[in-house]
């Protein structure tokens, strides 16, 4: 949240099964805040929040994995419909 205004200007959102897997559909940081540390705080406490579940999956573009990289996230091969 920008303390100035209140606005939000980033957000992440998980789902899991309650067991074993969960996924991170979604970050985003509005653009006039990225570049700010914003999003790695954000994927910090998400991971730290889902470090009990055996897998942690996310979808992203190929130019996104350096990121996502730093958090010990590996690309995999997958399917999709």
């Amino acid at each position: 949240m920008d303390t100035d205004t209140g606005q939000i200007v980033g957000h992440v959102t998980a789902i899991t099964d309650r067991v074993i897997a969960a996924g991170i559909p979604l970050l985003e940081v509005l653009p006039l805040y990225q570049g700010q540390g914003i999003g790695s705080e954000l994927m910090r406490r998400m991971l730290e929040r889902l470090s009990h579940f055996d897998m942690v999956e996310l979808l992203c573009n190929a130019r996104l994995q350096p990121f996502y990289a730093r958090f010990g996230m590996t690309p995999v091969a997958d399917m999709m419909f």
